[in-house]
């Protein structure tokens, strides 16, 4: 089986050292201009420290305004990548022996139709997680700088970085199979997977994500600056998080409405000291946000609903072939 595999998935796998290879020739150059960069900034002397000075301010925002439109603008783009990756190998499994009529030969050998698509399975599905961890590496190395800064829960880091890209790929590589079992054709087979990978994945990125765990709070004195126009300064110094929200708040921790919040900032404005107005009021920004430290646990968690949706189809698809006649 592993010789009859490599016969049917050279090509795939070809494919996939050289997008490797592309990806590294594409991100590894901005890896190493955001490294010298971020060392000319001093940015990386000013985590050491704090975050609170207004030179290290100055040199994380220019440092961030250099990188990090870059950063996500390459990784936006590469986001949809793992959905067809694992939709065409997937839906090619099974659709391809459909429509070139070689599950005739193949299913009538002494091997059952199951365990040849569980071993098919095993052996792509390593294939593919092998693939998918090379180019989680690639991103981590590229966006580490700018990840000191802005954290690695962007939807550009968190997406690519760690075990989230594999689960991806494995999700959509899952309904794969399971398409072209049923639709036995593979261009329908890739765009159905497709479509349910997207369909599955955005709820999850923008909705789910977000409460996996409880998000925590602080409270900090109000500024004009980070209550009415909020900067990329972390939430703890040196360890960006992810913010959620910003909220003002009064002595008896009552969230202010949208139309407080305008009358305040109106008042503010016209005060000689912004800043002390607002303390003056009694006021608190409270700053939601999930800590940096429970990145692991949220790709631990994101990667298992992935990984757990994709072995579930695979189970299906396996039981299928073996119920259904040819």
């Amino acid at each position: 089986m592993i010789w009859f595999t490599w016969r049917l998935h050279r090509t795939q796998v070809y494919a996939g050292l050289a997008l490797v290879a592309l990806v590294a020739a594409v991100f590894l150059p901005y890896g190493e201009a955001a490294r010298a960069s971020f060392a000319s900034h001093g940015v990386g002397a000013c985590l050491a420290r704090d975050t609170g000075g207004e030179p290290c301010q100055t040199a994380m925002r220019a440092f961030i305004q250099e990188f990090n439109g870059i950063a996500n603008h390459l990784s936006t783009w590469f986001s949809p990548i793992p959905g067809l990756i694992g939709a065409i190998i997937g839906a090619g499994v099974l659709g391809r022996e459909y429509e070139q009529g070689t599950w005739r030969l193949a299913w009538t050998q002494s091997v059952p139709r199951g365990r040849w698509l569980t071993q098919r399975i095993l052996l792509v599905a390593a294939g593919i997680t092998a693939i998918s961890l090379t180019l989680s590496q690639v991103f981590t190395w590229f966006r580490s700088p700018v990840d000191e800064v802005s954290g690695r829960f962007a939807p550009g880091a968190f997406d690519l970085e760690g075990l989230s890209l594999t689960g991806y790929t494995l999700f959509a590589f899952a309904l794969g199979v399971l398409a072209g079992l049923v639709l036995r054709r593979t261009v329908p087979a890739i765009v159905v997977a497709f479509a349910g990978f997207m369909a599955v994945r955005m709820p999850v990125e923008f909705w789910v994500r977000q409460r996996f765990q409880t998000p925590a709070s602080r409270l900090s004195a109000p500024t004009l600056q980070h209550t009415f126009g909020p900067s990329s300064v972390p939430v703890v110094p040196g360890k960006p998080g992810w913010t959620l929200g910003y909220h003002l708040v009064d002595g008896s921790g009552r969230t202010l409405t949208t139309a407080e919040e305008a009358r305040l900032q109106t008042q503010a404005q016209a005060a000689h000291d912004p800043d002390a107005y607002l303390r003056g009021l009694g006021l608190h920004l409270r700053t939601v946000y999930q800590p940096a430290d429970r990145f692991w646990t949220f790709q631990f968690i994101e990667f298992s609903v992935f990984a757990g949706l994709a072995l579930v189809l695979l189970a299906l698809a396996v039981h299928r072939l073996r119920r259904r006649g040819a």
